[in-house]
């Protein structure tokens, strides 16, 4: 009786584990980070991004309409003082439109190029529990 009353002690134990794990808040926005990143990214053109000297920023360029001839817009991804940011705007002239806070509790993040591919790994820490995603996408326009 005693241990069957240890195991079904324990599994509860481990089912509060990974319902903790699964559902906190730093999972949700690292899933939403993930998500806007490979989005942002995946519609981007392939000729031009620009990554900070420091890795902690990227911006590239995309089209707002299909029917545009010239790149007309810009997002630009960077972290600052714990969180991730999305800027959006138009290139000429050069107008921001909107920035948007992604997500909180950023310990680190950078970003990395190479060739038409961009990459995001994004640590986010809430005190008690922290996740490290990576996030990779390809320039597609």
């Amino acid at each position: 009786m005693l241990g069957v009353a240890l195991v079904l002690a324990n599994s509860q134990e481990s089912w509060n584990q990974l319902y903790t794990r699964a559902f906190s808040d730093v999972a949700g926005d690292s899933n939403v980070a993930g998500r806007k990143f490979k989005a942002i990214i995946r519609k981007a053109c392939r000729d031009g991004f620009i990554l900070d000297d420091n890795g902690k920023g990227i911006e590239v360029y995309y089209f707002n309409d299909e029917s545009s001839a010239d790149v007309d817009r810009y997002a630009h991804f960077y972290e600052l003082d714990g969180d991730l940011n999305l800027e959006l705007g138009k290139l000429n002239p050069r107008e921001t439109l909107e920035i948007r806070t992604i997500s909180g509790n950023v310990s680190e993040c950078f970003f990395t190029a190479a060739g038409r591919s961009a990459q995001m790994v994004l640590t986010l820490d809430n005190g008690s529990r922290a996740i490290t995603t990576v996030s990779c996408a390809f320039l597609h326009n």
